[in-house]
């Protein structure tokens, strides 16, 4: 799983670090969580980002590795700092600032980045060269289309190349698509 290796001075808000104590796989990923010494988190407070990712790191052995990605992504769209200016947006307006959202929850150091493409007014692209796996943007993406659409709103999410995504080793970047009716 090649992804952009953080520094030590790196930092992750506690507000989305509560996403792997609390989704649908929780129960999968807390013993981990006890083993790293990650399991009493201040959601004010900032945490170094390289324990989170050696503990992604060692979850990515498992079997079930890409759906409890999926559950955190899900969850860190309910979870993460929203930048004020982002507040009462559009899901077009939220895939458009990804970035800026993604930056607005770590702070000192290399992260990576998310480049938005906008295919028309109900489909964007989205690129990501960054830190997290590919499962967990997807559930991301995910959330934020359930997040920012209007309930009852039909929607699509997918990898544009399966084939050639971060996590598979076959190319430099993932770009996760979202469309809606």
């Amino acid at each position: 799983m090649p992804r952009i290796k953080c520094g030590p001075e790196t930092e992750v808000i506690g507000q989305v670090m509560l996403s792997y104590i609390h989704n649908l796989q929780a129960e999968l990923i807390q013993p981990m969580l006890k083993k790293y010494g990650l399991m009493d988190i201040d959601p004010d407070k900032w945490y170094p980002l390289r324990p989170w990712l050696d503990l992604i790191d060692e979850l990515s052995t498992q079997p079930n590795f890409a759906s409890n990605m999926v559950a955190v992504g899900l969850k860190v769209a309910e979870y993460a700092i929203m930048p004020p200016e982002m507040k009462n947006v559009t899901l077009g307006q939220m895939l458009e600032g990804w970035n800026e959202h993604f930056h607005a929850n770590h702070r000192n150091g290399e992260i990576g980045s998310v480049v938005t493409e906008k295919v028309n007014d109900k489909f964007y692209k989205t690129i990501h060269q960054h830190i997290y796996p590919d499962a967990l943007n997807y559930g991301l993406a995910y959330g934020f289309a359930r997040a920012f659409l209007p309930a009852g709103t039909h929607f699509d999410v997918w990898y544009e190349d399966n084939d050639h995504r971060l996590d598979n080793g076959g190319g430099d970047k993932t770009v996760i698509c979202v469309r809606w009716e």
